[in-house]
């Protein structure tokens, strides 16, 4: 009786548990299940967001799809798969699309973004950063099984390839083959690997 009563409360503060993670990330478009969020997370634009089963995140996670800034109008779409693990203090923004694939996992204060604010000419290097137009080179994707390790900067315009590893403080700004090793600023290919599968 004691095992039954136990294992009900248990099931209890789980369900409850999901219930105030699912609240954090309440908008999506899309929330899959057994989700595990570590609290405070900062969102804007939740309606362009897709997460997949068993989301994991740390403290302080920023998830910001603008569809809109000043005049200009925007379709962004961030879509992260299932499996994905991300910990504290990352950032990852959008006004093209970020797509995160299943199984992927992202260390501490990762900034990845498929924007910029401007073009760096001169004539917006005129006025504040904050008032120039968001600009996209290009979506950012990043294949399943990758590995994003701490400080990692992932640009726009960048594809990651399946099982690529990202070293700590990569500024990743060109496509990382399949299966590789990259680290530096910029980031350099230091190893591919040949899989048997």
């Amino acid at each position: 009786m004691l095992r039954l009563l136990k294992n009900k409360i248990k099931n209890t503060l789980f369900s409850l548990r999901a219930a105030y993670n699912a609240r954090a990330l309440k908008g999506c478009r899309k929330l899959g299940k057994g989700l595990n969020i570590r609290r405070p997370v900062y969102t804007h634009g939740l309606e362009h967001v897709e997460i997949g089963n068993n989301f994991k995140c740390g403290a302080r996670l920023k998830i910001r799809a603008f569809g809109s800034w000043g005049d200009q109008k925007f379709n962004p779409a961030i879509r992260i798969g299932n499996n994905v693990n991300i910990e504290s203090d990352c950032h990852i923004g959008a006004i093209n699309e970020v797509v995160i694939e299943d199984d992927v996992l992202i260390a501490s204060f990762v900034y990845i973004s498929d924007h910029s604010h401007g073009r760096v000419s001169g004539e917006e290097l005129s006025c504040p950063p904050i008032e120039r137009p968001l600009h996209s080179k290009g979506p950012v994707r990043i294949g399943r099984n990758a590995w994003i390790g701490e400080k990692a900067v992932i640009l726009p315009g960048v594809t990651i390839g399946e099982g690529a590893v990202i070293g700590a403080s990569a500024v990743v700004t060109h496509d990382v083959p399949p299966h590789s090793v990259v680290a530096g600023n910029p980031a350099k290919v230091l190893r591919e690997f040949v899989t048997t599968s």
